[in-house]
């Protein structure tokens, strides 16, 4: 009976040594079936056009769904291809899309990669391509008016304050920069002690810009900027009735005229408050700009070349917004850099006589 049971214990044992060795031999075949080929599983990346509702779509990207859409199809075809760093085609709208949250927020670009799922080198590409695509169609965006064109704006103009015959508000602010370094380093550092862009704009009522000068240092003189732009070339034969409202940096010509530095009249003082009522366009605009894109107000670590392209893309999409009727942001006016005036004879007589027949209007 003993010598049964002690049979029957080590035909069990070996039963069960069998069946772990099948089990063993399964699980082997199993992993043998699945090692090929491992598969590269690619996720899936939000699509902020299809997440967002309208408001949230704008308050992130700084454009509506239908003005980003129409962008992106005017940039598309200057837009070289991106692949990113596993190989995978970075479509135009991510594009886009990176370079719309990067000057709209002023991050770092490693912050804005992480956030969009790629790599800070690719993010880099794709904003270095898209602000310079946006630059290649700027000109369809910033536009001064032709001569035939001046009587909707200077309207316009004459609605804010009375000031007649205005056809735009020039003025200039700091784009602060990283330092950027050689021989010229200091030609970039402004009056207030840091290094800077002096951009140069002009804009019309509605806070359009249609006209902008970005390649100067900040040390330069706003004078200095208009005096060799293809703009006074243009508003010097005369063939414009109107003429631009400037602060007291630039000399007073009959295409530009400033405030009285010494008002004697009633009339002169009238003229200084419409001047300065109308000429606050130009300061909003600033001010606009800056609070919609983060990006100018902390200092650019790009190359000269992009630095210029981020700042003409900002502008562009200033116009898209001020065109299409969407939100400006209003806050703090920018600050309009009055430069300490360089001594420009040139025309001045004949300035000073074109203020004079303009401020005898505000005679009551």
């Amino acid at each position: 009976m003993v010598a049964a049971q002690g049979n029957s214990m080590a035909a069990l044992s070996r039963l069960q040594r069998l069946f772990a060795l099948s089990e063993l031999v399964e699980l082997a075949e199993l992993m043998g079936h699945q090692r090929p080929n491992k598969r590269r599983i690619v996720r899936h990346r939000l699509d902020p056009l299809q997440h967002h509702s309208n408001e949230e779509f704008l308050a992130r990207y700084k454009l509506s769904k239908e003005s980003f859409n129409a962008l992106l199809e005017e940039i598309t075809p200057h837009l070289p291809s991106s692949r990113d760093r596993r190989g995978l085609r970075i479509s135009p709208s991510l594009q886009l899309l990176v370079t719309l949250r990067y000057l709209a927020t002023g991050s770092f670009q490693l912050t804005v990669a992480d956030t969009s799922e790629m790599s800070q080198a690719s993010a880099s590409r794709c904003i270095r391509r898209v602000v310079r695509a946006i630059a290649e169609v700027s000109a369809g965006h910033i536009r001064f008016p032709t001569p035939a064109e001046e009587g909707a704006v200077t309207q316009a103009f004459s609605a804010i304050a009375g000031m007649p015959e205005c056809i735009g508000c020039i003025g200039g602010t700091l784009i602060p920069i990283k330092g950027p370094g050689g021989d010229d380093a200091e030609l970039y550092r402004c009056r207030q002690g840091f290094f800077a862009i002096n951009m140069t704009a002009v804009c019309d009522a509605s806070l359009l810009v249609t006209n902008l000068v970005v390649n100067w240092p900040g040390s330069a003189h706003d004078s200095k900027i208009f005096n060799e732009s293809r703009l006074r070339q243009t508003l010097e034969p005369g063939h414009y009735r109107g003429f631009l409202l400037g602060h007291c940096g630039y000399p007073c010509h009959p295409y530009l005229l400033t405030p009285y530095a010494d008002p004697k009249a009633p009339h002169e003082e009238k003229f200084n408050q419409a001047h300065a009522r109308t000429h606050s366009c130009v300061e909003r605009m600033f001010g606009i700009l800056k609070r919609r894109f983060s990006i100018l107000t902390t200092p650019l670590r790009t190359k000269r070349a992009s630095r210029s392209d981020i700042i003409v893309a900002t502008v562009v999409l200033h116009n898209i917004a001020v065109r299409n009727g969407l939100p400006l942001e209003e806050g703090p006016e920018g600050r309009v850099e009055e430069n300490v005036p360089v001594p420009d004879q040139e025309n001045a007589a004949e300035g000073h006589i074109r203020r004079a027949e303009i401020a005898a209007r505000f005679i009551s």
